[in-house]
């Protein structure tokens, strides 16, 4: 198992942070990072834009221009198995999904024929799922959304029969949100046969599955991929990604000028630059978060991701057998294969438990009252696991988290 607290900004003894599937954790470089901002842009002022020293062991000076893209190059293309050319910073996931919505390619059919259906299903998270209900309104979308199998997770048969040729998109996630399943390799090819036999474009969002699940997008069949690098990755926000499959031409209707083939041109008219992942850029790009944006990568691909992607799962074994040892449901997988980072437990009054085990020191979180998830992660020793699991089995047994009143928060994150 790897024990990495040390690289990063933990809470002090005897607290618990397991919420790394809602935000990592901050690495102790991003202080010195945000500096070399700070310095950047007293140094440099407008002229950082062309040239900064190179804080990101990228090889050269880079200017903030083009840096979305060399980030891309030297940090998500290893993350993603990727070529060089074929990633791009984005400022949230949420922009990237309407830039896809706004392609025409993908909705146009052979022989003229136009496509309106975006299968998906019914589990996606809302930057995903609301966006392609509210696309339906603005030019001919269908979204067709597929319930869940009687297991909970994922009915991969129905997701690749409501594939016809009619379908412009399916988007999948990698890992579920709600549950922390796994989509294998061998699934997720099969849903990109499917897509790929009615003429479909397959995308995959990755976002729970970024930096704690090995990945090779083009080997997943994928023509595009998108996540972020908020969570596991601990690269904090306005830090997404989008990786677009050499050779795919998408040409978004929602690009920004920085996206322009020529932007200081200032033209009438607009033109998509040459390189397909620059026209997913927007306006001028926040440059501030991207200083630290793949900090929490130096520390997980040193280490390598199969090696956290291992140590996920040791440790979220040992809670799946304390969670069970408490009669505590298990919404999860249990087979390593197909269980992600976070777990998912179904516990009465799963709020006041997360309320409680807080003022304990331990972090979690509940969702809707009914179930608590938790992520032991590279920084939580093995005693992390069971010090948490010992706090809930206080509650369970004590009636304590009943009692509890939680200060407000002052906001709705839990």
């Amino acid at each position: 198992m790897l024990d990495l607290r040390d690289r990063f900004a933990t809470p002090p003894p005897p607290a618990v942070e397991l919420r790394a599937f809602t935000h990592g954790l901050m690495p102790r470089t991003v202080p010195a990072m945000m500096q070399a901002f700070c310095d950047d842009w007293a140094e440099r002022g407008v002229d950082a834009w062309n040239r900064v020293p190179d804080r990101w062991d990228l090889g050269t000076d880079v200017g903030w221009w083009s840096l979305p893209e060399a980030l891309g190059d030297r940090w998500l293309a290893p993350l993603l198995g990727a070529e060089p050319g074929t990633c791009i910073l984005q400022p949230n996931v949420h922009w990237t999904v309407q830039c896809l919505l706004s392609c025409d390619e993908p909705f146009e059919g052979a022989g003229g024929a136009g496509r309106t259906e975006v299968v998906l299903t019914d589990a996606e998270f809302p930057s995903v799922r609301h966006s392609v209900q509210r696309w339906a309104g603005l030019r001919d979308v269908r979204p067709v959304e597929v319930a869940a199998g009687a297991d909970g997770f994922v009915d991969v048969d129905a997701v690749c029969d409501a594939v016809t040729d009619r379908t412009a998109w399916v988007v999948v996630s990698h890992v579920g949100f709600a549950t922390g399943e796994v989509l294998t390799d061998d699934a997720l090819r099969r849903i990109a046969d499917a897509a790929h036999r009615h003429g479909a474009l397959f995308a995959i969002d990755g976002y729970h599955a970024t930096a704690s699940v090995v990945v090779d997008a083009a080997a997943l069949g994928a023509d595009v991929y998108f996540g972020g690098l908020l969570k596991e990755a601990c690269g904090s926000t306005g830090n997404a990604y989008l990786w677009v499959h050499p050779g795919l031409d998408l040409r978004p209707r929602l690009a920004g000028w920085l996206a322009d083939a020529d932007p200081f041109a200032f033209a009438d008219a607009p033109a998509d630059h040459p390189e397909v992942r620059r026209r997913f850029l927007a306006g001028t790009t926040a440059v501030a978060s991207m200083y630290h944006a793949v900090e929490g990568l130096r520390v997980l691909l040193g280490e390598g991701i199969a090696a956290v992607r291992a140590d996920t799962l040791a440790k979220g074994a040992r809670a799946i057998e304390r969670a069970e040892a408490l009669g505590l449901g298990v919404r999860s997988p249990r087979e390593a294969e197909r269980r992600g980072a976070m777990l998912v437990l179904e516990v009465e009054h799963a709020d006041r438990l997360a309320a409680w085990l807080k003022s304990q020191d331990v972090y979690a979180d509940s969702r809707k009252g009914r179930v608590l998830r938790l992520a032991p992660f590279v920084w939580n020793p093995p005693a992390d696991v069971d010090r948490a699991f010992d706090a809930v089995d206080e509650a369970l047994r004590t009636g304590a988290h009943m009692e509890y009143e939680a200060p407000a928060e002052g906001g709705p994150v839990t």
